[in-house]
């Protein structure tokens, strides 16, 4: 009896693999991957204000700071987990996207930035999730 591996059949098996690789994986270093929700909350970026970061993606680095912490229109006023960063570039910086956000003493952060003016030098990013 010869078995027939196809194209078709790989993928499947990489699919399924990838779906239940959670399962597989230890329940510590599972539950660490899970708590990675606390770095998209305001005080997190709140108390960061003003100071430099970097937004990295495909090996190019772009210089930020973090502008203003900003409220989101019908959430709550302040609200710890909705609510919107601004983010300003002294040069032209990359396009909309996903992008690292990172800095010394900082846990890299990926967030969906998109510019907000022609010359890309301010951009916006949302933060809105469930707690």
């Amino acid at each position: 009896m010869t078995t027939l591996t196809t194209r078709r059949s790989l993928l499947r098996a990489t699919a399924a693999g990838i779906a239940l690789s959670p399962l597989l994986v230890e329940g510590e270093a599972f539950a660490a991957s899970s708590v990675r929700r606390n770095l998209y909350t305001r005080k997190r970026f709140a108390v960061l204000r003003h100071r430099a970061f970097r937004l990295e993606a495909d090996g190019r680095r772009w210089s930020v700071r973090l502008s203003k912490v900003g409220n989101l229109p019908n959430c709550a006023r302040k609200a710890e987990h909705a609510f919107s960063l601004t983010f300003r570039a002294g040069r032209s910086g990359p396009p909309q996207g996903s992008y690292v956000l990172s800095r010394r003493g900082f846990a890299p952060t990926t967030l969906f930035v998109v510019p907000s003016d022609r010359g890309r030098r301010t951009y916006e990013a949302v933060i809105f999730r469930k707690p």
